[in-house]
């Protein structure tokens, strides 16, 4: 995942892409509908690895625009991600500015999620899908997304985490 920070100060780094892991569960409503709960983590790897849990619910249209062993779906959900920069040592910066150990610090975002999906029935009752997906982030809470009162007693504000693409590769289990 490819996490883009919007309102960062200069001398912050962008977050670097990481690897993210989910789970994802639906029933159908209807048909061509579905609706269910996920869980994801993600990592960005840095000075200090971002780290984002998140979790919500996501409603999955699946239309029949292609033919078996293959199925496509879009989806659109929302959910509540705690993200957190954990504690790393800073080094001394310019004019004067100290170095050593900086804190941790969290926040929570709420996001939107959507995205397009494929999937090719490998067997009974195994699918081999691939997923595009983007969150956006609508509501930022807790101080990691707050800004220091001085640049000096911690490292650069890193920004909000504003949006976030990812390509996930995985197998599906629908009995």
């Amino acid at each position: 995942m490819q996490r883009l920070t919007s309102d960062r100060d200069p001398a912050a780094p962008l977050p670097e892409p990481g690897p993210v892991g989910e789970l994802h569960a639906h029933v159908a409503l209807v048909p061509m509908v579905r609706l269910g709960p996920y869980l994801a983590h993600d990592v960005a790897p840095g000075v200090a690895d971002r780290q984002t849990t998140e979790v919500g619910l996501r409603v999955k249209l699946t239309p029949p625009l292609v033919r078996l062993p293959w199925r496509a779906w879009g989806f659109l959900g929302s959910g509540y991600a705690r993200t957190y920069l954990p504690s790393h040592f800073l080094a001394p910066g310019g004019a004067g500015a100290p170095g050593g150990e900086v804190g941790g610090v969290e926040g929570g975002i709420l996001d939107a999620t959507f995205g397009l999906g494929l999937g090719w029935k490998l067997r009974a009752p195994w699918w081999l899908f691939a997923e595009l997906a983007g969150r956006a982030g609508l509501l930022f809470s807790g101080p990691m997304y707050d800004r220091a009162p001085c640049a000096c007693l911690r490292d650069p504000y890193p920004g909000h985490d504003s949006f976030a693409a990812s390509l996930s590769v995985g197998v599906s289990l629908e009995p």
